[in-house]
């Protein structure tokens, strides 16, 4: 008789372990709490467009096997041109020049600060965040000549962007565990379209071949209650089945709200799922008539280098009322894609305590109601950019991503690592390494290595893991 495994969530490191437990004829059952499968990768109709409201990246990396399903799906891969509109604090336009300069040094700080974690992670104080090393570069760069006192409030400003790329922001970055950020670069790709093609690849053996059971609920794991040491899994449908192992693939915010049901939890592994934490990355993206940020002259069609790709908006002193917490904010331009993609579309990406407000301000809202709420937040922003014109640009067309309110995705985005964390790396190896004698497992991007952490190919890449490690166990 077949080895029996169940997996917890059918997300991409869930439909992952599933195939490849499938292809070595094991009977394996996918619990998913959703009506569909996909997880945090999932899309949502703006328009006449697909768009992804979840992953819309994907990092470089030489064995990327997302990179290789985008080519076999051919999902295309877009890198971004940095050309960028800075509005500075007092809501005025920074040279562009002075802007882009300022976008370079801000990812030479970063690679620096990436290399010292690396060497000396060690060393560096837990309470010591990025922003710390940004602060102490810029105050070298002042005291050489090198950088002006403009230029530094420019450059540290600007370095707020990274709560754009982890969830949280830039002051609680731990520069201790910086390193376990490596996957993160300024040149990694966006895809254009969406990830349809790609989820739908890695969805086609699970789909055709495991038991897969939409909109259910698993309300507890228990190991080693009969005889045969096999694992319960019990349900929001009432039933309770044993499995020879089963792989727990939910995010990791949905593991710190419940990590009661899984028993027994390892205590390492429960000080783990407490220490690392949990971003709150948004999106929202905006629809307009035309791409008025763009200079008359410029055809994106014909060349793209010319396209503004991000605009930023350094701590505003200007929004005493919709902002009083003077949140920064960037977004990209869907106007700098290539045809066909190219839309007069801006994605903003929010996070950290911005995030909180604006999907709490929008929860339970629709329609007119809920474009006011967003329009009052973000109108003092896009309206900054230029060439606006208040009759000419008004919007078409809104869409908010709620993941603070998804209780499924955890309430929030993924894994980021914060100040004060102890021992990060070794938080990570202990979930990673799971309870394989009580046949426990856990999957997803949380688990990933170092290299892939926070990323779909993490989550894809802990799936196959855990999947061959059951299949060599057995």
């Amino acid at each position: 008789m077949a080895r029996r495994v169940c997996i917890i969530g059918a997300g991409i490191s869930g439909l992952r372990c599933a195939a490849v437990l499938l292809e070595n004829s094991y009977d394996v059952t996918i619990i998913e709490a959703r009506d569909r499968i996909g997880g945090r990768i999932t899309q949502k109709q703006m328009g006449s467009l697909d768009v992804d409201i979840g992953a819309n990246w994907v990092h470089k990396g030489d064995d990327n096997p997302v990179i290789k399903l985008a080519k076999e799906t051919d999902t295309p891969l877009h890198q971004w041109v940095e050309n960028t509109l800075l509005v500075d604090s007092e809501g005025n336009l920074v040279n562009e020049d002075q802007a882009n300069v300022a976008l370079s040094r801000v990812w030479r700080i970063f690679e620096k600060a990436m290399e010292f974690s690396t060497a000396n992670s060690g060393d560096v104080d837990s309470s010591t965040s990025l922003y710390d090393f940004f602060t102490e570069e810029c105050e070298k760069m002042v005291g050489g000549g090198n950088l002006s006192e403009y230029e530094r409030g420019l450059v540290l400003g600007m370095a707020e962007m990274w709560g754009a790329y982890v969830g949280d922001g830039v002051k609680r970055q731990s520069l201790k565990f910086f390193f376990l950020e490596d996957c993160i670069e300024s040149d990694d790709y966006f895809i254009p379209s969406n990830y349809k093609k790609i989820m739908a690849k890695i969805a086609e053996v699970p789909l055709a071949r495991a038991k897969l059971r939409l909109g259910t609920v698993m309300t507890s794991v228990e190991a080693n209650i009969n005889e045969q040491g096999r694992v319960c899994v019990n349900t929001s449908e009432g039933t309770n089945e044993f499995f020879d192992n089963v792989v727990i693939t939910t995010p990791l915010g949905w593991l710190k709200k419940n990590k009661d049901a899984i028993r027994p939890l390892a205590p390492r592994i429960s000080e783990a799922i407490d220490s690392i934490s949990y971003g709150r990355l948004e999106k929202v993206l905006i629809e307009f008539p035309f791409a008025f940020w763009e200079p008359p002259h410029t055809s994106t069609t014909s060349n793209l280098k010319n396209a503004i790709s991000f605009a930023h908006w350094l701590s505003p002193s200007y929004t005493p009322a919709s902002n009083p917490q003077n949140w920064r904010l960037e977004c990209v331009s869907f106007n700098a894609l290539p045809s066909p993609y190219n839309r007069n579309i801006l994605l903003f990406y929010t996070f950290g305590d911005c995030s909180t407000y604006i999907t709490t301000s929008i929860r339970g809202l629709g329609g007119a109601a809920r474009e006011e709420v967003l329009r009052e937040f973000f109108e003092p922003y896009y309206s900054r950019l230029p060439g606006y014109d208040e009759e000419r640009c008004r919007p078409v067309r809104w869409l908010a991503t709620e993941w603070g309110n998804d209780e499924w995705a955890g309430y929030g985005s993924y894994c980021n690592f914060q100040v004060g964390m102890g021992d990060a790396a070794r938080d990570v190896e202990a979930i990673r390494g799971g309870m394989p004698g009580e046949g426990i497992h856990f999957a997803g991007e949380h688990t990933a290595t170092f290299d892939g952490l926070g990323t779909v190919s993490g989550a894809y890449n802990s799936g196959e893991r855990v999947a061959y490690r059951i299949i060599e166990s057995s």
